[in-house]
């Protein structure tokens, strides 16, 4: 039990506490800021706070009878940062107020604000970090070309941005499909939801319910306790992507059609149903026409998830942008490997432009990465030696069968230089300068290449 004298202690060690009446006369002020005024706390008992310190704010919370928090006055040219309440007796009736200095120094102040400031600069780190989890995890600026289709498709993705329409993405395995879906999901008006995907080709179908739609506590034996939250409700306000909609069970396709139609959702063992407001976008790596013949897939949800429709064109199609993808996949992976990359030879880029990728950009980043871990730290330049038989892989245009047997490797890349160079003419509709600049060399070295490799153009 703390006595008189305690009390008494810890109310001297208040930084400048004052206690006024409903007159603005002092009640009491303790040592410390007697001490700062230059006053006998005993003999300005009774006196009006102003005649003791004339810049004081304490008789104005009198007259308002409202807390005043953090506020500033003189004090012997110093800032003082204080703080006042009103006082009221157990009867309600109004007594007086009290002031404390919250800081009696200004320097003091300006380190407290440094403090704050660098609070809320990591605060804000942390909430776009949030974000950033949260969201989407790359933007329209990741998806790297400049081809003619790319173009397009970087076109459809604004346009789809734009709308909160069902998205239904379409390509080979490989193309970047979920790459689209994340840029669509950035650049629209929900962008500062989650981005919640689901692969459907990974969840077993006695579990897809639940992963979609949730459950309640006791819904069946093993639920957990508590229950759980679906994709449905975690997507809610943001994006739902369904990755490979074309394995998703039959016998679970009415009820997303449902959830599509009505915006809302049954949880397993739930006595109501949710309201949820998301934007749904799906991918499929199958012409999901031909499941609709075959009875796989419904005619109807299929209709609800095809109202903007994107194709993802195959890297075969936009092979003038396999220069710039690689370079920025040497880069990220420079890091990642501890390497020090800088090129791909000529050679190379030859192969890559005559080879047809069926796994598109996936396979493309797997041969760089095996290529960069082949090669020595302190290489920089990725050479055929790097690659397991890329020459194997290349376009079989090139007949084995006409190669000069005393040096094969040379007349395998003068063959896939050549149609490399052609097929790159071809797509700028012989324009040189285009050309050299798509092969990334000069336009001198394109003619020199042109005249030894008899190309006329």
């Amino acid at each position: 039990m703390l006595s008189l004298e305690d009390y008494q202690l810890i109310l001297e060690n208040i930084d400048g506490l004052v206690v006024v009446d409903k007159g603005a006369k002092i009640v009491y002020m303790n040592e410390k800021l007697a001490k700062s005024v230059k006053a006998d706390p005993k003999k300005i008992i009774g006196k009006h706070i102003k005649d003791v310190i004339p810049t004081t704010k304490v008789h104005l919370a009198v007259e308002t009878r409202k807390p005043s928090i953090a506020d500033w006055y003189v004090l012997e040219n110093h800032t003082i940062i204080s703080t006042r309440y009103p006082i009221y007796n157990n009867e309600g009736q109004f007594f007086g107020v009290v002031e404390y200095d919250v800081f009696d120094n200004y320097h003091l102040l300006k380190n407290f604000l440094k403090k704050v400031e660098s609070l809320n600069s990591e605060l804000d780190y942390f909430k776009n970090e949030l974000k950033r989890l949260q969201s989407s995890k790359y933007s329209i600026n990741n998806i790297i070309g400049e081809s003619a289709s790319i173009k397009k498709l970087k076109d459809e993705i604004r346009q789809a941005a734009a709308t909160n329409s069902t998205v239904l993405i379409t390509g080979e395995t490989g193309c970047g499909k979920e790459l689209v879906a994340h840029a669509i999901h950035d650049l629209s008006n929900r962008n500062h939801g989650n981005f919640v995907r689901l692969n459907c080709s990974a969840i077993p179908s006695e579990l897809f319910e639940s992963e979609l739609f949730g459950y309640e506590s006791g819904a069946f034996t093993s639920a957990k306790k508590g229950g759980k939250i679906g994709k449905f409700q975690l997507a809610n306000s943001g994006t739902l992507f369904l990755d490979e909609v074309n394995q998703m069970p039959y016998s679970l396709q009415p009820k997303i059609l449902r959830a599509l139609q009505e915006k809302e959702i049954d949880k397993i063992g739930g006595k109501h149903s949710l309201s949820i407001d998301i934007r749904i976008i799906s991918a499929a790596n199958e012409d999901l026409r031909t499941l609709i013949k075959e009875g796989k897939f419904r005619e109807d949800l299929f209709y609800r998830l095809n109202v903007i429709h994107i194709r993802v064109p195959p890297l075969r199609e936009r092979k003038e942008d396999i220069p710039k993808i690689a370079e920025s996949y040497i880069i990220h992976l420079n890091q990642f490997l501890n390497r020090n990359v800088e090129s791909i030879s000529e050679e190379v880029l030859v192969m890559f432009m005559n080879y047809q990728w069926p796994g598109n950009i996936r396979e493309l980043q797997n041969m760089i990465e095996r290529a960069m871990n082949r090669i020595d730290w302190h290489e920089r330049t990725l050479s055929l030696e790097h690659f397991d038989n890329l020459s194997n892989r290349a376009d079989d245009r090139i007949n084995l069968v006409d190669i000069d047997i005393e040096n094969p490797l040379e007349e395998i890349k003068k063959k896939a230089e050549r149609e490399a160079i052609v097929q790159v003419l071809n797509m700028c509709k012989g324009n040189k300068t285009k050309a050299a600049k798509h092969l990334k060399i000069p336009r001198p070295l394109l003619y020199q290449k042109m005249n030894r490799l008899g190309i006329d153009k």
